[in-house]
């Protein structure tokens, strides 16, 4: 077996990939993550295992830098007060505490810049990551044993490259509990792991309908649904979709008043950019459910994937000036598609990060995700155990009080 590292996906060629996406997962396609290398500033890595029959395994990231995204950055989730997971009665205590174990790495500093002085001290990481999920991807026809050892040999190369000087970290931000193939790698190889961040998702395996499924769940899920579908019913809104070619123009400048409307300041003529790259490369994968208005405007819309058994919300946009809009929120990120995926036997409607309380409220399930992190010097490693320890204490208490409420 040979592995080999590859600055993008580009050096591999989309027949020889499929071999490793034979279930047709578009999150894991070609298509998909060599679009992630067109989002993510940083410089794009795989790392492919293959025999004589072509190629068994491989991992798929790309190099944080200091204008990563947070779910790109594991500096920035290690320092991040979102992952404190503290109310505001605890906030200034757990604070205070944070402050303190990143200071105990990086040297005392500005709070503002924990992340900026991480990655000064520790290096720049190697990140392993897809759209909800960090993992090896292997063939189909694999044993246990052989993705295991894949797994492991992989994981062994890439620590390696870091020891060499590829980066100063190699990081799983968002590996699954369940995933025992890799996860018992990573605890062997002397991975710290931290429970940082959770995904939701409908599961709506075994319903023909969408009706079939609403008569499954809970009465007080039920009614959610029944009283924001008749709001729905009584706005002046209607449900659409559009290619994204046809009303591309809007759908960006809807992501963009969203990203706004919550702090952030979006580049339009990067969004756009963005965008034309992602209906170039993956075309019919890409649903646009919109919310339109009597008068023909989108006000609302998600940008989505698709494939044959899961269905993938990436981004919400809306016009937020517009007095009806809030009822498009729902219909958008839930009950559209619900409808979607249950009337064509798709098993899972996927719905990202963070936003728990929304999603949970109306019958989603929470998977909490694992980040597994491993710093080539063993000083600095042992540095990290203290911080680690204490965002795992704070994450996994979160998760399990969610567990209780539902």
């Amino acid at each position: 077996m040979t592995v080999q590292l590859h600055s993008g996906l580009a050096h591999v060629a989309p027949g020889d990939w499929q071999a490793l996406n034979s279930a047709g997962r578009v999150d894991r396609s070609h298509a998909y993550l060599g679009f992630r290398e067109h989002v993510e500033p940083g410089d794009a890595v795989v790392a492919t295992l293959d025999d004589e029959r072509g190629l068994l395994a491989a991992v798929h990231g790309a190099m944080s830098r200091s204008d990563s995204a947070l779910f790109s950055h594991p500096w920035k989730m290690l320092t991040s007060e979102q992952f404190l997971r503290a109310d505001d009665d605890s906030l200034e205590r757990v604070r205070a505490e944070h402050s303190a174990l990143v200071d105990a790495i990086a040297g005392p500093g500005d709070a503002s810049e924990q992340a900026s002085r991480l990655a000064a001290v520790l290096g720049e990481a190697l990140v392993i990551r897809g759209f909800d999920n960090s993992e090896v991807i292997f063939r189909q026809d694999l044993s246990g044993q052989q993705r295991s050892e894949s797994a492991l040999r992989l994981v062994e190369y890439l620590q390696d490259r870091v020891r060499e000087g590829l980066a100063g970290a190699l990081v799983f931000p968002f590996v699954s509990a369940g995933n025992s193939e890799l996860t018992d790698v990573l605890v062997r190889l002397g991975f710290q792991r931290a429970t940082l961040t959770a995904v939701t998702f409908f599961d709506v395996s075994g319903f023909r309908s969408y009706d079939a499924f609403l008569a499954a769940l809970p009465a007080r899920y039920r009614r959610r649904y029944r009283i924001e579908e008749q709001a729905m019913d009584r706005s002046h809104l209607h449900m659409a979709t559009t290619p994204l070619r046809d009303s591309f123009s809007r759908i960006v400048e809807l992501e963009a008043l969203n990203a706004e409307k919550y702090g952030g300041k979006p580049d339009r003529g990067r969004l756009g950019r963005t965008r034309r790259e992602m209906a170039e490369r993956l075309d019919t994968a890409i649903r646009i459910p919109v919310a339109v208005s009597d008068d023909a405007e989108i006000v609302a819309c998600g940008i989505h994937l698709v494939d044959e058994n899961s269905y993938c919300n990436l981004v919400y946009g809306c016009d937020y000036a517009v007095e009806e809009r809030a009822t498009a929120y729902q219909w958008i990120n839930f009950y559209d598609p619900l409808r979607y995926a249950t009337s064509r036997g798709i098993k899972r409607v996927r719905l990202g990060f963070e936003a728990f309380s929304a999603k949970l409220q109306r019958g989603a399930r929470l998977d909490p995700r694992e980040t597994w992190l491993w710093v080539p010097d063993p000083g600095r490693q042992v540095a990290l155990e203290g911080l680690v320890k204490f965002l795992d204490e704070r994450g996994s208490g979160y998760f399990e009080q969610f567990t209780v409420k539902r």
